[in-house]
């Protein structure tokens, strides 16, 4: 199959190291948000529209032209990005049309993560499927919008807690700039914006 890979950034980082280490067969969007949008490095949004993490999901929306998708961050390297999109090709038991994500997770962050997962090691899904999750949030929990800061911060958690996951192990090493103060893991209430959105996903789940 093919895919569509897309990486949200902010303009302050050298994007080539990542894109070098995706398939070059695949379609590449880069949602820039300070720049604009980029696919298989070609300019189609030179008006930045910041989205923050949230871009990934708008970039495949807007601009995917396969039904197979991948995501990752944009300060780290996944070992074989391949490995994670065959582990979503040859999934199956309890999944039907694709209704389910594969996300890249080694053992150690799992227990954080009980009922959700992280896309930023690497997760591959059908292109409808974030469409679909947040859908059902928006439904739900009619007082909030697209342009929320949690949810435009936080839609992979809702995500993933609303849809069926799959969990893989691929190696991955981190850029020399993962650990800049900036990174959005680095903020001081990182774990209290996760937690607030878990809480309002679960809500939907619970609800279903």
């Amino acid at each position: 199959m093919n895919v569509t890979a897309c990486i949200a950034t902010r303009g302050d980082i050298d994007m080539t190291p990542v894109l070098a280490s995706l398939p070059k067969k695949w379609e590449t969007i880069i949602w820039d948000n300070r720049i604009g949008v980029y696919v298989n490095g070609k300019c189609v949004q030179a008006v930045p529209l910041d989205l923050g993490p949230h871009g990934r999901f708008e970039g495949l929306r807007r601009y995917a032209t396969n039904t197979l998708c991948y995501v990752q961050d944009d300060d780290v390297i996944v070992s074989d990005p391949q490995a994670i999109v065959d582990s979503w090709i040859g999934s199956d038991g309890p999944f039907h049309a694709g209704a389910h994500v594969v996300c890249n997770m080694p053992p150690e962050f799992r227990p954080h993560y009980p009922d959700s997962a992280m896309v930023g090691f690497g997760a591959a899904f059908h292109r409808d499927l974030p469409e679909t999750a947040f859908k059902r949030f928006f439904d739900f929990h009619h007082n909030m919008s697209r342009t929320d800061p949690l949810f435009l911060r936080e839609s992979c958690r809702i995500l993933t807690t609303l849809t069926p996951r799959v969990l893989v192990d691929v190696g991955k090493t981190d850029m020399p700039y993962a650990s800049d103060p900036n990174r959005l893991w680095k903020d001081k209430n990182h774990i209290k914006y996760r937690e607030e959105a878990l809480g309002l996903a679960r809500e939907v789940r619970d609800a279903s």
